[in-house]
C-alpha cells in the first residue's frame, strides 16, 4: 500500500520506508493434520524451512516443517483504502492453520501508527482469512484428524521493512523515529508517554548493523531484507498462543461441565455406574491429549543454536504473554488430574463397598445353610 498524507501528530522526519505489510491470521481446525495426505490437496504446496541470514546450526527450525500454498492475490481492505495481496495458507502439523497476506508498503514512518491502529480487533482482514480457512478446511477435511470447527483467530501483523530512505544507522533511525515507530507497535494512532516509548522499545534487536527488529503484543517492525527465518518464529509464536488459547477454553469448559458430576456419588452396583466410569474416563482423556499436545508445541520448533533467533522468540514469547497461557493450561490440567482422581476413587470406593456387600451377604448364606443343616 502507498500511502502520501502523515498525520500532524507525529511530525515527519522525512523518513520513508518501503517493504511489505505483512498479516498473520492463524486457525486451529483440528486435533492432527496429516501433512503428506495434506500436500497432494494444496495448491503447489511445499514443505521447507527457511534459510537463515546468519550463520547457525543446521538443526535449527522446524523438527516437521509445515506445508505452504500459494493462494494467489487477494483484493483486501485496509484501512480507508483496499490493497491487492498475496495470500499463503501455511499447514502445521498440530492442527493449526495460518493465512499469511502480505502487501506492499511504501510510506513515511509517521504514517505507520494509523495503519497499525485499524489492524486490531475483527475486520476485514480477518474476514478474509475465514473465508480462505473455510474454502480449503473441506479440501483438507481428509488429511484432519478430528476436525474441529473453532471460532478462536489470532492475528499478529509485522512491517517488514526492505529500504529506508534516507539509508539510516539503526541508532539514528531509532533516536529519529522513536515516537512513531513505538505508536505503531502498539497501534496507537496517538503519541505515546515517554515512559511507554520507552517500554515499547526497550526489546529491540539488532545482529548486523543494518537490520532491526522489535516485536510487540500485536505487531512487529522488522528491518530486514532476508526476513523469512524471523517471520517463521513470530508465526509459530502466534500458533502456540491460538493453541493455548484454544486449550484453555477447551478445559474450561470440562471442569465446569465435572462439577455437576462431582456433586453425584457413584452408585454401588457397577452397571449404575457405566455412564459415570464412562464420564471419567473421557475427562483422563482430554487431560493427556491436552498436555501431549502442549508438549508437541514445545518441541516442534527448535532455535538451540541460533543466539539471535532464540532472543526473537523469547522477548515475543514474553509480549504474548505465553508463559502466564502456559501456567493457565498447567493448572487447570491439574484441577482436572483431582476431578478425575476423585471421581476414580468414588468408583473404586462404591466396588469395594459392594465387594464387602457381597462377601457378607455370601457368609450370611453360608451360616443359614449350615444352621439349618441344608450343608
Amino acid at each position: 500500500m502507498t500511502s502520501h498524507a502523515v498525520p500532524a501528530r507525529f511530525p515527519s522526519a522525512g523518513t520513508h520506508v518501503r517493504g511489505r505489510l505483512l498479516g498473520l491470521l492463524s486457525f486451529d481446525i483440528g486435533y492432527e493434520i496429516d501433512l503428506e495426505r495434506a500436500r497432494p490437496l494444496l495448491p503447489s504446496s511445499s514443505a521447507s524451512d527457511s534459510v537463515s541470514r546468519r550463520a547457525a546450526p543446521a538443526y535449527v527450525g522446524y523438527s516437521t516443517p509445515p506445508l505452504r500454498a500459494p493462494l494467489g492475490t487477494v483484493r483486501i481492505r485496509l484501512g480507508e483504502g483496499t490493497v491487492d495481496a498475496t495470500a499463503t495458507l501455511i499447514v502445521h502439523e498440530v492442527g493449526a492453520v495460518t493465512v499469511l497476506f502480505a502487501a506492499p508498503l511504501a510510506c513515511d514512518i509517521a504514517a505507520l501508527p494509523a495503519i497499525t491502529s485499524t489492524l486490531t480487533g475483527a475486520g476485514p482482514l480477518e474476514d478474509a482469512a475465514r473465508a480462505l480457512v473455510e474454502r480449503y478446511r473441506t479440501e483438507l477435511a481428509p488429511a484432519v484428524i478430528r476436525p474441529a470447527a473453532s471460532a478462536f483467530v489470532e492475528d499478529y501483523y509485522v512491517v517488514q521493512v526492505d529500504r529506508l530512505d534516507p539509508d539510516l544507522p539503526i541508532p539514528e533511525l531509532l533516536a529519529r523515529e522513536r515516537r512513531a515507530l513505538a505508536a505503531a507497535l502498539r497501534c496507537e494512532p496517538e503519541p505515546l508517554s515517554d515512559a511507554e516509548v520507552y517500554d515499547t522499545l526497550r526489546g529491540a534487536l539488532s545482529y548486523y548493523p543494518d537490520d532491526l527488529t522489535i516485536t510487540d503484543w500485536n505487531v512487529a517492525v522488522l528491518v530486514d531484507p532476508e526476513p523469512a527465518a524471523a517471520l517463521d518464529v513470530l508465526e509459530y509464536l502466534n500458533v502456540q498462543l491460538l493453541e493455548l488459547r484454544y486449550f484453555d477454553a477447551l478445559l474450561d469448559r470440562q471442569i465446569i461441565d465435572s462439577y455437576a458430576l462431582t456433586a453425584q456419588r457413584a452408585r454401588r452396583l457397577p452397571l449404575l455406574n457405566a455412564p459415570f466410569q464412562r464420564t471419567v474416563d473421557e475427562l483422563e482423556q482430554i487431560r493427556l491429549e491436552v498436555a501431549s499436545m502442549i508438549e508437541r508445541l514445545h518441541n516442534a520448533f527448535k532455535l538451540g543454536g541460533d543466539v539471535y533467533l532464540a532472543k526473537l522468540h523469547a522477548r515475543t514469547a514474553e509480549r504474548l504473554g505465553l508463559r502466564a497461557w502456559e501456567s493457565s493450561v498447567e493448572r487447570k490440567l491439574d484441577v482436572l488430574h483431582q476431578r478425575y482422581a476423585l471421581l476414580a476413587e468414588r468408583v473404586r470406593a462404591a466396588r469395594s463397598e459392594l465387594l464387602e456387600v457381597a462377601i457378607v451377604v455370601l457368609v450370611a448364606v453360608e451360616l443359614v445353610v449350615l444352621l439349618l443343616g441344608w450343608g
